[in-house]
């Protein structure tokens, strides 16, 4: 029985995490958007694709951390976050490159594997 309350508390901690880190980073495209948008298109993306990404992370952020559709949030999580290293990092290597990009997207696959077939909103993590 304790392993159940510890397993449920640590991922109670990580998707708490996870929420956070992307809540901030989409509030950071948001606050500086035209400067976003430049750099977006300048990797060749639509000029509309920061406003979506930025979304995603504010609104996914905010649902990760209440425990709302997260599976799906993870979804969009590892999308975002596999595309930043596909298409900025990949030729940076691990450290000092793409290693907080892995990290997030391994955070974000372990919450929605946890929360697979659950309750649509659940705060606390099933044990």
């Amino acid at each position: 029985m304790q392993l159940k309350n510890a397993t449920s508390t640590s991922i109670l901690l990580i998707r708490i995490m996870l929420g956070a880190t992307m809540l901030l980073h989409g509030i950071a495209k948001f606050s500086d958007l035209n400067g976003t948008t430049e750099f977006f298109v300048g990797l060749g993306l639509p000029a509309f694709m920061p406003v979506i990404i930025a979304l995603i992370e504010v609104i996914g952020g905010i649902f990760m951390i209440i425990g709302l559709l997260v599976p799906l949030v993870s979804l969009g999580f590892v999308a975002i976050l596999g595309s930043a290293i596909f298409m900025l990092k990949s030729g940076t290597g691990f450290v000092g490159g793409f290693e907080l990009e892995l990290l997030l997207i391994v955070m974000a696959i372990a919450c929605g594997y946890s929360h697979f077939n659950k309750k649509i909103i659940q705060f606390i993590p099933p044990a």
